[in-house]
């Protein structure tokens, strides 16, 4: 079965105004989306305490975080006057109930994978990481990644558009602990997604729910197409012996099936998303 055409719904390059994710708001976010919060900038500065302005402000920025992150999702409004809310999706809920303030670094990775996504992430982090990697690997002079980046993001200053993007992964505050990126002495250096045992649900859910995107949840698919429409080996840094262990990883805990009889492997998903996201948590108790 092919795969149906997805329209990418990607936020813009400056979504952010330069601000970066804080852990702190993102918890005060999701809680305001477990209510069904509107998506409007004053009430959710009022409902949260996360600071805004008359016109600007980190309120938005941070719901749309959220959306950026498979967290939440906008709900169109019932009547023309009224302004659409938010609402936690699988994903969403399971982090709201779990891990809020994101401190784990297994919360912040997830996070991490789906702001990357072609479909429904941010438009600089697929391409800083995933569509950068067959150019550059995980390792780039941050002169030659802004120079290529331009006229992927548009503009004649990348590096307001992918400051954030970088300066998130040092910061305390913000994703820290996963790390995905650093800027040292001239140099972009990424981080490959750890292969732990207790990243298996996450990983699985996350591939799952890429593929039933685009209509192909059911049945067997090729690693290659798994790349194709998830990009999973780019974003995630693994290189194709890892790409392997984790598959291995991922059928040993009952959660794909292999058949390694054929090249590329075809793969299996043996449980939908919306099930692994319930189980995401269940080898941290």
């Amino acid at each position: 079965m092919a795969a149906k055409k997805q329209k990418a719904e990607r936020l813009a390059k400056n979504f952010h105004r330069t601000f970066i994710p804080e852990r702190q708001y993102l918890g005060e976010l999701l809680k305001y989306a477990a209510d069904g919060g509107a998506y409007e900038i004053q009430k959710i500065a009022d409902a949260t305490g996360i600071p805004t302005g008359a016109s600007s402000g980190k309120s938005i920025p941070t719901a749309d975080y959220c959306r950026g992150m498979g967290l939440v999702s906008l709900v169109k409004p019932t009547t023309k006057d009224a302004d659409p809310t938010l609402s936690l999706t699988p994903f969403g809920r399971v982090v709201f109930l779990e891990d809020k303030f994101f401190k784990e670094p297994f919360t912040q990775w997830l996070a991490h994978l789906r702001l990357c996504n072609e479909w429904r992430g941010a438009d600089t982090w697929f391409y800083l990481f995933c569509e950068s990697t067959p150019v550059f690997g995980n390792r780039a002079a941050v002169e030659d990644v802004m120079k290529w980046i331009s006229p992927q993001i548009g503009g004649k200053d990348p590096e307001s558009a992918v400051s954030p993007t970088i300066r998130m992964y040092a910061d305390e505050a913000s994703f820290a602990s996963c790390g995905a990126i650093l800027r040292e002495k001239g140099s972009l250096i990424r981080a490959v997604a750890p292969i732990r045992p207790e990243f298996a649900v996450g990983y699985a859910a996350w591939l799952a729910e890429c593929m039933e995107l685009v209509g192909r949840g059911e049945g067997q698919v090729s690693i290659d197409e798994l790349e194709k429409q998830a990009g999973f080996s780019r974003i995630s840094g693994w290189s194709h012996a890892e790409v392997q262990q984790v598959l291995e990883l991922l059928e040993r805990k009952r959660l794909v099936e292999v058949d390694r009889h054929m090249y590329p492997w075809l793969v299996r998903f043996l449980h939908p998303s919306a099930m692994l996201w319930n189980r995401l948590y269940e080898e941290f108790l």
